[in-house]
């Protein structure tokens, strides 16, 4: 069984990995066979390092000061939810989206399942796209 200890630095790695836009050790912090992750507001759902670093690929593009900060934790037996506050300029290309300029201040949950070795099998993301397209500019 995965302890709270793993899996707490094993989260904390991957967002770091994450903000430092660090392909390799996002990855490393996966299963190595078949890792998820579904982004539900999306409805999409990316299987792979691939695909999953894909989607990464368009956040570290689009807002490259992008900043993810963990807020709270909370424990399961195999498995672990962070909320996270992201905040950064959307100052590249995002999913086809020239610049804005504008900041985001974005809140999300997230669910992640862990293996018996403390690898992340699943990664589910819940977060409000209204605000999210807002901030954007996108709608109002």
């Amino acid at each position: 069984m995965v302890t709270h200890e793993t899996m707490r630095r094993v989260l904390q790695e991957h967002v770091d990995a994450e903000n430092a836009h660090d392909r390799e050790r996002v990855l490393a912090t996966y299963v190595a066979d078949g890792p998820e992750f579904d982004d539900v507001p999306t409805g999409r759902r990316f299987t792979g390092g691939d695909e999953i670093i894909g989607n990464y690929r368009n956040l570290w593009d689009g807002f490259t000061g992008l900043v993810r900060r963990i807020d709270r934790w909370t424990f399961g037996e195999d498995s672990c939810v962070i909320e996270l506050t992201l905040t950064g300029t959307h100052d590249g290309d995002y999913r086809g989206i020239a610049p804005t300029g504008r900041t985001l201040e974005l809140r999300i949950c997230a669910h992640f399942d862990f293996d018996a070795s403390g690898h992340i099998k699943r990664e589910t993301a819940y977060y409000d796209s209204l605000t999210f397209m807002r901030q954007m500019g996108l709608t109002k």
